[in-house]
């Protein structure tokens, strides 16, 4: 069974889409900084990472840095999910095959769609 990461400040867009990711058969960790994500990630090496940007402690790109530098955690594929695409998510998008950024509120279908084609290039 595949799993995913999901971490984002905001409890109810988390419960949200980890019942929707929970009704499509993944297991969801759920984290709420970029630490938790570091943490998580580390402890869970899910297949995939939704990640906000703007967080409190850490932000989603300093956490997303961190985790491109770990040899456990590097391989992981990264989705942003923001509400404005700003242009210092840009390089990274670029220069990262395996990130990608869906913009808030999300479509689910568009979700689904990202998830599986992600899932059928980077995850193991």
């Amino acid at each position: 069974m595949r799993s995913i990461l999901l971490v984002d400040d905001d409890l109810q867009f988390v419960r949200l889409i980890r019942g929707i990711l929970q009704e499509q058969g993944y297991i969801v960790y759920c984290g709420f900084d970029g630490n938790m994500a570091i943490e998580l990630a580390q402890a869970h090496r899910p297949d995939l990472i939704l990640m906000d940007v703007s967080m409190p402690f850490m932000d989603g790109l300093t956490a997303f840095r961190r985790l491109r530098e770990d040899v456990w955690t590097a391989h992981i594929p990264v989705i942003f999910v923001t509400e404005a695409i700003s242009q210092i998510l840009y390089p990274v998008l670029d220069a990262d095959p395996r990130s990608a950024h869906l913009k808030k509120p999300l479509d689910p279908v568009d979700l689904t769609s990202l998830l599986h084609q992600f899932l059928e290039r980077y995850a193991a």
